[in-house]
C-alpha cells in the first residue's frame, strides 16, 4: 500500500507541476486533476492524511527538478518492468494534463520534453 500511496502523491505533484507549467492553472486543467483525485477515490478510499497532502499540494508550486528527482526516488523501489509501466503511465498522464486546456504552451512542451529525456530511452 505504501508504494501505491507514493505513486498517487507523485502523480498529483506531477500533474500540478505540468498544469501550472505555463504560469496558470486553467479551469479545464483543474477539472482534470479533480477527476484524477475522484478516480483514485473511486478505486479505493484515500487515507485522510493522503487526501490532505494532495489538497495542500494544490497551493505549492513544484519545479521540474523536484518532479524528476521524486520520480527517480520512487522508481528505485520497483523492478525494470514495473518502472517502465510507471513511466508510461506518467507520460500518458502528463500528456493528458497539458492537453486538458486544448492549448499546448511552449513551456509545457519544453518541460514535457525534458521530463521524457530523463526517463525514456530513445
Amino acid at each position: 500500500m505504501d508504494k501505491i500511496v507514493a505513486i498517487v502523491r507523485l502523480m498529483a505533484k506531477t500533474g500540478l507541476f505540468f498544469a501550472n507549467a505555463d504560469g496558470k492553472y486553467a479551469d479545464s486543467e483543474n477539472r482534470f486533476l479533480d477527476k484524477f483525485i475522484a478516480n483514485i477515490e473511486g478505486v479505493g478510499d484515500l487515507e485522510d492524511d493522503l487526501r490532505e497532502d494532495i489538497k495542500k499540494s494544490f497551493h505549492h508550486k513544484y519545479t521540474l527538478e523536484e518532479v524528476i528527482d521524486d520520480t527517480h526516488k520512487l522508481l528505485d523501489g520497483f523492478s525494470d518492468k514495473e518502472q517502465k509501466a510507471i513511466v508510461k503511465s506518467m507520460e500518458d498522464f502528463i500528456s493528458q494534463v497539458i492537453h486538458a486546456d486544448d492549448k499546448l504552451h511552449p513551456l509545457e512542451k519544453e518541460n514535457f520534453k525534458a521530463w521524457k529525456e530523463a526517463f525514456i530511452q530513445a
